[in-house]
C-alpha cells in the first residue's frame, strides 16, 4: 500500500514554498525511519506549472495506485493549516504560472465532474490537531489555482481507475521568516506545520477507504 504526498515548488514571489519543505522533510523522515503500517510513502514536488500538473498528477496516480493521495500547497493569507473539503472543476487565475500559463474561468477537465469531495477522515484530522494543540480548520474552498487543480485531477484519476484512493488536500500558511508585513500576513511555525501534516498521514492511514471517491455531476 502506498501513500503519495505531493507538494509544490516556488510560488509567485516566494522562492521557498513551505509545501515543498514539508514534503521533502516527510520523505527524509520516512527514509530514515521506515514507513509506518507497512506502507510506502512517495514524496513528489511539482513545479507551479499547469501543463506539468495536468500531465504528472494522473500519471502518478496510475503508476502508484495509492491508497492515499495527500496534496499540500501554500495558501498565502491563511492563519493556520487547513484541510480542504472539495475540489471543483474550475481553473481561473490571471497571474501567469511558472510556465507562463493563465486560465480565464475554464474547466480543469472539459465534461468532467463538477466537483470531488475529499476522501479524508476530516473529523479525525481536526480532532488530532486539536488534541495536539495544532491550529487548523476545515476549508470549504481550495481556490481555483493549481492546488485545486491537482486535487481535482488526482480524484478524477482515482475515480477513472476505479481505485478506492482517499484523495485530499491540505493548505499551509507562510512560514514566519517569509513574512514581510506581519500586520497583513499571518504565518505558522514550521514544526507545527510538519506535525499537522504528520497527523493527516496518520489519520488517513487509520481508516477504511472502501467507499472510494465521492463526486457530483451536472444533472
Amino acid at each position: 500500500m502506498t501513500t503519495v504526498v505531493q507538494g509544490f515548488g516556488p510560488f509567485g514571489q516566494f522562492a521557498r514554498n513551505p509545501s515543498q519543505e514539508l514534503v521533502e522533510a516527510l520523505a527524509s523522515r520516512v527514509g530514515s525511519e521506515g514507513a509506518a503500517g507497512g506502507e510506502d510513502v512517495v514524496a513528489v514536488v511539482l513545479p507551479v506549472e499547469r501543463a506539468v500538473v495536468a500531465r504528472e498528477v494522473p500519471a502518478l496516480v496510475a503508476a502508484h495506485r495509492p491508497s492515499v493521495w495527500i496534496g499540500v500547497g501554500l495558501a498565502v493569507g491563511r492563519p493556520s493549516i487547513s484541510v480542504e473539503a472539495v475540489a471543483v472543476n474550475l481553473a481561473r487565475w490571471s497571474e501567469p504560472d511558472r510556465g507562463g500559463a493563465i486560465a480565464e474561468r475554464e474547466p480543469v477537465v472539459d465534461g468532467g465532474a463538477d466537483a470531488y469531495l475529499t476522501g479524508f477522515p476530516v473529523d479525525e484530522i481536526l480532532a488530532s490537531w486539536q488534541a495536539a494543540g495544532i491550529p487548523g480548520y476545515l476549508s470549504e474552498s481550495a481556490g481555483s489555482y493549481l492546488c485545486n487543480m491537482s486535487f481535482y485531477l488526482a480524484a478524477r484519476a482515482a475515480d477513472e481507475l476505479a481505485l478506492s484512493t482517499a484523495v485530499g488536500f491540505v493548505h499551509v500558511p507562510l512560514l514566519p521568516e517569509q513574512v514581510t508585513d506581519p500586520a497583513r500576513q499571518p504565518s505558522m511555525a514550521r514544526d507545527l506545520q510538519a506535525r499537522g501534516l504528520d497527523s493527516v498521514v496518520e489519520a488517513t492511514r487509520s481508516v477504511s477507504h472502501s467507499s472510494g471517491i465521492y463526486k457530483r455531476r451536472t444533472a
